[in-house]
Parts: structure tokens; sequence; C-alpha cells
């Protein structure tokens, strides 16, 4: 993935279209948190990121081609369009499809089908909406949990807040933002890695009222659990 300058996403929605770009508004989100929201849905569904803006983002998926094996070999995909508004209520995610062939020497050649698109586009709007205001619902997040850390787990958790020390994890700043999201006011105690695995990582924030969040955090999506 390749970080672009914000003028190449938004370069994509001045083309001429036969429709208007299809949008949904995510409440509460800062446009900073709808791009990293759907890049985290994007990935979990198989689709590439090759370009990021700071409002803008990317994604593709490969329609056909030629020969898998062959990285240069002609392709036909789709290439999804995301621009990021910021409103008073939230941001405004705008979505627009381009069909992309591209030749051996690395020419492509892009044809808009939004209108072509636009009940899948209304779809996957509507999919984003629905997994954002469950992300946004801490009551909802604390009901999913169903099952607490093995005795093992919870020891070395409790060795850890003896000694102060314990890993850290990669999506630990994430998990602190989301905390703060739900007017978590951060401790100078670090915040720390209770379990993890390939594409996952549960994480302790710790709350100057005293409280303790449970964070999850997926690819850097991250929603509280209790």
């Amino acid at each position: 993935m390749r970080i672009v300058p914000v003028a190449l996403g938004v370069l994509a929605f001045e083309l001429v279209a036969a429709a208007p770009a299809p949008g949904v508004l995510l409440y509460g989100a800062t446009p900073e948190q709808a791009r990293d929201f759907a890049i985290a849905s994007a990935y979990r569904r198989g689709w590439t990121i090759p370009a990021v803006g700071e409002t803008t983002v990317e994604i593709e998926q490969i329609l056909e081609e030629s020969d898998p094996d062959d990285p240069r070999a002609p392709r036909r995909l789709i290439r999804i369009s995301a621009l990021f508004v910021p409103e008073d209520p939230g941001t405004r995610v705008l979505l627009r499809a381009r069909e992309v062939q591209t030749s051996a020497t690395g020419e492509e050649w892009s044809t808009d089908v939004t209108e072509r698109y636009a009940e899948n586009l209304g779809n996957a709007l509507s999919a984003l909406r629905s997994k954002w205001d469950e992300h946004r619902d801490t009551g909802a997040s604390r009901t999913r949990e169903s099952a607490r850390a093995p005795a093992a787990l919870d020891e070395s958790i409790d060795g850890a807040t003896q000694t102060g020390v314990g890993p850290v994890g990669t999506w630990a700043y994430d998990a602190e933002r989301y905390a703060e999201s739900r007017g978590c006011e951060l401790t100078d105690a670090k915040t720390r890695l209770e379990a993890s695995g390939p594409e996952w990582e549960q994480h302790r924030v710790q709350c100057r009222d005293g409280r303790s969040l449970q964070v999850h955090c997926r690819l850097g999506d991250c929603t509280t659990r209790r």
C-alpha cells in the first residue's frame, strides 16, 4: 500500500460520470476514522488497497486476468474510489466505481461504471454504516463478549499490572484512540496487550475515572468489549 496525495482521489471524483456518487453518513466519525474503518472493512472482504490519501482511498479487485502468475499480464479489474467528506454530524463516505483494463506494458484504460454498480455500491455503504454503528455502540459491544480470558492469561495480566510492564502490541495506539472516543481520559499507565492472533489484538486501557476498558482490535479496527 502506498500513501499518495489527496488530489489523486479527488481527481477520480471530478471525472465526468453518468450518475452521482452514492454516499452514506457515518455519525460521529472523523474523516480519518471513516477512512481507516473502510480500509479495514475492505481488507476483510479480500480487496486490495493500492492507494491511500488523507481523505481518500482506492480499493480494487481483479475481475479477469490472462495469467494469474504474471503480475504484468493484461487484466481487467474493478476500482472503487472512496472520498471522506466531513460534516457536522460525522463523515460522509462517497463511492465511485471504475472498470480498469491494463496492458502488458502497464498502460491503463478506465470506464466509469458507477451507475451500473449503483446497487452494489449502495449495499456496501449500508453494510459499512451498520458496522460503524455497531462499532460505536458500547453497550452492544459489551453484550458480544462471550468468554473471559483463561486463568493463566489472567495471572500473566496481574503480573504485568504489578510490575508495570508488558507487551504493547501493534494496535495499542488505535485502542487508546477508540477508548478516548468513549470518554476515557488516559492515565500514565501503559495500555496492556492481553492476547493476540495473526490479525487481532485484545488490549486493556486504563482511564482516570477508574474504569478499565477492554478493547479488541482487528487490523486496526477496534471495539470495546467491556
